[in-house]
């Protein structure tokens, strides 16, 4: 290991990178989803079935893979991130768990960019989806991401290119099986155990219905409301030939978009006070935006309704049914 170079250097480059500057948007970004990849590598790599489950990440594995920000300096024009594990950080006993989950991570990110089709070591669905997250600041005028393990003599080198994310979003996209992609407002959604569903609201058009696995739980929650892409395997009605559901293969949210069918977001102010309390005429009314009514002849013809619609007598009617069998 190379003592005068912190554990992991990230470079970024892009149009939208300047020298030892980097958008804070960008770096949330980027931090939230990479500590996504990495804690989802180390619960496949401990033997995991699944990396996403619901709940906090095991405790052992978070703390694994906990890192430092130490270093912030450019390159030309570039600007480069330097990370360290924390002071006094334990490891698992018997092994050096957290430079071997980054490793894992890293290796396996160079490999899922390259043709083929067996999944790395460390690597599944939920992975695969933490790296496509990590990959959208290719849209936002970031061009490569290079990442530098120094926890050997010599160091590991992985580069992230938008051919690489392109590569990843194929291969989460599986067998082009019926694929349709649709876009929409993501409005409504189910996260019941064998029910995860969601509905998405395209500007023109019904609501389709959405599939989706336990692994895309995440991204669904953080683009909920929000204007989206949704790519996946359609079923159809025979008859009417327009689509049933889709089982979500990738969902990208379209921030270039997010103004379309904004008439569709709920509306209303939420009441600030305590469950317990009861809330105000006046604030029930703000928080359900009801209006005040304009025509009183709206209400006409509603409720008891026309004074002779037959209700009596088919109420009468019923009662001697139930005389004559003897109920």
């Amino acid at each position: 290991m190379n003592e005068h170079e912190p554990l992991l250097k990230i470079r970024f480059d892009g149009v939208s990178i300047r020298p030892g500057k980097i958008p804070v948007a960008h770096l949330i970004n980027f931090l939230s989803n990479m500590s996504k990849a990495l804690q989802r590598t180390g619960r496949v790599l401990l033997g995991d079935a699944e990396s996403v489950h619901r709940g906090r990440q095991p405790r052992n594995v978070s703390e694994e893979v906990a890192l430092e920000l130490v270093l912030l300096t450019h390159g030309s024009p570039a600007t480069i991130l330097g990370f360290e594990r924390p002071q006094g950080q334990m490891a698992l006993p018997g092994m050096e768990l957290g430079p071997e989950i980054i490793e894992k991570a890293l290796s396996g990110l160079g490999q899922i960019q390259e043709p083929g089709e067996v999944m790395p070591e460390g690597f599944d669905a939920g992975v695969l989806l933490a790296w496509r997250d990590v990959g959208v600041l290719f849209r936002k005028g970031v061009s490569s991401i290079q990442f530098t393990l120094n926890h050997r003599k010599t160091p590991i080198v992985t580069s992230f290119a938008p051919k690489g994310f392109e590569r990843i979003q194929e291969r989460i996209k599986g067998p082009l099986t019926n694929i349709r992609t649709i876009e929409g407002r993501l409005l409504m959604a189910d996260f019941k155990e064998h029910g995860t569903r969601c509905r998405v609201h395209p500007s023109v058009g019904e609501p389709v219905l959405c599939l989706f696995d336990e692994e895309q739980k995440d991204e669904v929650l953080e683009n909920m409301l929000q204007y989206v892409r949704i790519v996946g395997e359609a079923k159809e009605d025979p008859a009417t030939s327009k689509i049933t559901s889709i089982k979500i293969h990738d969902i990208d949210r379209l921030e270039n978009r997010e103004n379309e069918a904004a008439d569709l977001l709920p509306k209303g102010t939420p009441i600030l006070r305590n469950f317990w309390e009861s809330p105000t005429l006046d604030e029930l009314v703000n928080s359900q935006n009801v209006q005040p009514i304009v025509d009183v002849q709206a209400l006409f013809g509603t409720w008891p309704g026309e004074e002779n619609d037959g209700f009596e007598v088919a109420v009468d009617e019923l009662r001697h049914q139930n005389i004559a069998v003897g109920v």
